[in-house]
């Protein structure tokens, strides 16, 4: 922890400063063990150890000269008050073909704090964007377990988010969380990705249809097999017989009789 102070206008050239530091409940009193100078004065403290400070503590600012007296400053503080909080840790994103969900964790203090003492601020950018075209920041409570998720649908281009913290009693922000990247950068091959995969899918589903289909007609054709038809006589003209081309001809009657003529010798003296 570092405090500061600046020279007062009236003081002397010669003048010099020192900090003493009450613990409020321990009444257990230090002064400063490591100052911090400017031209030979002192113009400031640096504390490594906090093991003194408590909720409440008690600082006096006190200076010195041999040519004339000099105002003391002395003040009561709230450590949660004046501590710089760092930024929130392990950000993370993960993404469905929907939705993109973010995660973190919040910072670690010196002083105890609840999710509700904090307040985030989340900063969602597509990269390379006009700066006419930023998205607004995003304001998330403590209470809302240290995640967000926000609808990002596929093929989403890339972006970056970043995320700072304060404390809801003071307006002061911490410094930006790293940013962390998400989406993809080559936008036409993941496009072309998408088109292959839609195609391959409808593919497959044609071909599982036929299949349905093919089966199904190979069922029916067992269970309903082809019934013979009766061949009609009317019309049917094969293997007809054209009783007209066995018309007897002359002489080729079933019943032809042959005669038989025998010359015999009559008694009366003639041939008959």
């Amino acid at each position: 922890m570092n405090c500061t102070w600046v020279k007062g206008r009236a003081a002397p050239d010669d003048v010099q400063y020192f900090m003493y530091i009450k613990n409020k409940r321990t009444l257990l009193e230090m002064e400063c063990p490591c100052y911090l100078q400017e031209s030979g004065i002192h113009t400031g403290c640096h504390l490594s150890n906090l093991s003194l400070l408590s909720v409440k503590s008690y600082v006096l600012v006190n200076g010195s000269s041999p040519a004339m007296g000099i105002q003391f400053f002395d003040s009561i503080f709230l450590t949660k008050g004046i501590e710089k909080l760092d930024p929130p840790a392990n950000v993370t994103v993960h993404c469905n073909v929907s939705h993109c969900h973010v995660r973190w964790h919040q910072p670690r203090t010196w002083h105890r704090f609840t999710h509700q003492d904090f307040q985030y601020q989340l900063d969602i950018q597509r990269q390379n964007i006009d700066p006419g075209n930023l998205n607004p920041l995003i304001n998330i409570s403590g209470n809302s377990e240290n995640k967000y998720h926000f609808p990002s649908p596929e093929p989403r281009h890339k972006h970056t988010v970043q995320i700072r913290v304060a404390d809801t009693r003071r307006p002061q922000w911490s410094a930006w969380s790293r940013p962390v990247e998400f989406g993809s950068e080559d936008m036409t091959a993941t496009i072309l990705h998408l088109h292959l995969l839609l195609v391959a899918l409808g593919t497959l589903i044609c071909a599982l249809m036929l299949l349905l289909l093919l089966k199904r007609f190979v069922g029916t054709c067992d269970l309903f097999p082809t019934i013979p038809q009766v061949r009609d006589k009317v019309s049917d003209n094969h293997q007809q017989t054209v009783w007209e081309d066995f018309v007897r001809g002359p002489g080729k009657g079933e019943d032809e009789e042959v005669l038989t003529v025998e010359e015999v010798s009559n008694p009366f003296g003639g041939h008959v």
